[in-house]
């Protein structure tokens, strides 16, 4: 094997070394006789102790310059004389899942090339759009994430030249435009050959005018081996991905990696979960799932079977005139279900019990709340029947929802349908929905896709309403720390009924709540603590370690299409505003290499956008 040695460079707003991290310098470990781990920010001790199992050369850095600067000063650290008594330097950084294939593999192909430097991937000559370089122009050029040099080009002086003399790079557009776009060209120049393990120029040779890491992940995993798969792949906004693509291949290639590779997906979900918003996560993995309500799905091998999960649904119920609708859906209870069913009243337990006696189910058990409605649906689950939450692996929460405020009240009757059908459909649809949660161990939480009728379709475009401040508030309160940003919607059951894995609501469960932290009535139609409780859903069951996802009945996707569809062709004017979008987002892209002048801009954007976000409310 050839002498070499690796930087790596690491980053992480913690200091947090997570476990994908590892397995990458375990990977390189195998091709590298020594790495030098360069940290850009900080490193937690815990961190370092990992990293001390792998490696003794670690520098803790201040973090300017980006990636190149962290490079130059792991060079700076070997020194150039001993660089170059290497056979070959691998400059890498922490931003791919990986080794999916043994990067073994790649460097004997690689060997056997005879270049002088070369990379994984690469991006065709594009035009420049930032407007940074001043021939707007990106050359032809390896992406800079994995770079391997020859000992000739280390030994050059052009090469130590154009590393002791790194511009200052202000932004990350900047690197992109002044570094990355313009060493593959700069190497050439001196005369030193070239190429890249994953060759585009044959079958993908029409699509290169993209990052095709990042267009076309699964192509470049399972067709040509790629051994890595970017983590901007995941946290891409799905607009860019869905503006060049069919918005599919982070998922495809993922369910590649999971089912055709002996890669450990834990190592994604990891980090993923802990660093990413879910918006992100939701979006580019699809996590939508449709079951059938009229039929079971086949019991998958993955799934234990010998194992049974106990079950509950908890209901709250305080219309009287909603009884037999709320009946209706309850009745999907097999005989190993539970029910528990809060209201206000001893005459209305009765009237309940009476009404529901019918229902197949393990035990029926209904309290009487106090005689306040205090905290409603949310203070009756959280105060009340959470106490019971330890006894079950997973529970089904629903209440009866009116939505008087709308008019006309078919928009409120058509709500309740809406979480109700895509929940408790039929007792073969909870038995399918028991059995995802079952095949798929990371899933916390399912709730159907947000409302989008009525008056509800102009509140897509801003599923934050009145409640981000508040939100943020709770998490802390909670000690949720997950991505939470005002730009990336949430991920949460609108009206407020889902199905939960227990263990997957720690923080929550372990709290103690009481009618003392909800608000007095009258409520405010948005921004009260029951709004806040919705949209920290997914964020507490992400800060576990699990993700939340869409579910839907087969036939309620077949009108949620149309929806889509008349909404998108209709309204896109008021509902995505595209064309809008497009200007701020430049505007945005060019204001962020002014970082002072991007926060300023973003203090007075929030101004009318709230005002826009009062009055959707009403």
């Amino acid at each position: 094997m050839k002498k070499r040695i690796t930087i790596f460079v690491f980053y992480d707003k913690n200091g947090i070394v997570d476990g994908y991290v590892l397995n990458l310098l375990r990977g390189l470990l195998l091709v590298s006789e020594r790495i030098v781990v360069v940290c850009n920010g900080v490193l937690s001790d815990e961190g370092r102790i990992k990293l001390s199992e792998l490696t003794s050369d670690i520098i803790v850095r201040e973090n300017k310059g980006f990636d190149a600067w962290a490079f130059q000063a792991g060079m700076e650290y070997i020194g150039w004389e001993q660089l170059t008594k290497y056979d070959e330097l691998i400059l890498a950084n922490d931003s791919v899942y990986g080794p999916i294939y043994p990067f073994t593999e790649m460097f004997d192909s690689m060997d056997s090339r005879n270049v002088d430097f070369w990379g994984i991937t690469k991006h065709a000559e594009t035009a420049d759009e930032s407007g940074i370089t001043k021939n707007k122009i990106y050359y032809e050029h390896i992406q800079s994430y994995f770079y391997v040099h020859s000992q000739n080009l280390v030994s050059h002086p052009g090469f130590r030249d154009f590393w002791d003399n790194l511009k200052v790079f202000r932004s990350w557009d900047e690197t992109v435009s002044l570094h990355e776009t313009r060493l593959t060209k700069y190497y050439a120049d001196l005369g030193f050959s070239w190429d890249v393990y994953v060759s585009t120029d044959t079958d993908l040779r029409d699509f290169a005018d993209t990052s095709l890491v990042l267009m076309m992940p699964l192509e470049l995993i399972r067709d040509h081996r790629c051994p890595i798969i970017k983590r901007k792949c995941f946290s891409e906004d799905f607009g860019v991905l869905h503006s060049a693509t069919l918005g599919d291949g982070t998922k495809k290639a993922f369910d590649y990696i999971c089912r055709h590779t002996g890669y450990d997906e834990n190592l994604i979900w990891d980090n993923l979960l802990r660093t990413v918003s879910m918006r992100s996560i939701k979006d580019t993995l699809h996590l939508n799932y449709v079951l059938p309500k009229d039929y079971l799905l086949p019991v998958s091998s993955e799934v234990n079977s010998s194992v049974s999960s106990k079950v509950a649904f908890f209901a709250h119920v305080t219309y009287d005139d909603q009884i037999d609708f709320c009946g209706q859906y309850l009745s999907a209870a097999t005989p190993d279900i539970d029910i528990f069913i809060t209201t206000l009243s001893e005459s209305m337990r009765e009237r309940i019990l009476v009404a529901f006696k019918g229902l197949t189910c393990r035990e029926l058990t209904v309290i009487a709340l106090p005689d306040s409605h205090k905290g409603r649906d949310v203070a009756a689950l959280w105060v009340v029947l959470k106490p019971y939450m330890d006894n079950y692996d997973y529970i089904c929460f629903v209440h009866n929802k009116k939505s008087t405020q709308d008019k006309p009240l078919t928009i409120g009757r058509g709500f309740a349908q809406r979480c109700f059908e895509n929940i408790l459909a039929s007792r073969e649809y909870v038995s399918n929905l028991i059995s995802l949660f079952e095949k798929n161990p990371r899933l916390g939480m399912l709730f159907p896709p947000p409302v989008m009728h009525g008056l509800y379709r102009y509140n897509i475009t801003n599923m934050w309403g009145l409640n981000y401040q508040i939100t943020l508030e709770l998490a802390k309160s909670l000690g949720i720390d997950v991505p939470i940003t005002d730009w990336a919607d949430p991920i949460f059951p609108t009206g407020g009924m889902f199905w939960l894995r227990t263990r997957a609501f720690r923080k929550l469960i372990d709290h103690e709540w009481s009618y003392c932290d909800f608000p007095d009535e009258p409520l405010p139609v948005d921004g009260s603590l029951g709004h806040a409780f919705e949209r920290i859903y997914s964020f507490a069951a992400q800060s576990e370690g699990f993700y939340s996802g869409w579910v839907m009945t087969d036939d309620f996707t077949s009108s949620e299409i149309t929806s889509l569809s008349y909404l998108y062709s209709h309204l896109q004017t008021f509902m995505s505003l595209t064309l809008w979008k497009r200007f701020t987002g430049a505007i945005v892209k060019r204001l962020r290499r002014y970082p002072g002048l991007y926060v300023v801009a973003r203090f007075f954007y929030r101004i009318p956008k709230g005002i826009v976000g009062l009055f959707r409310s009403k």
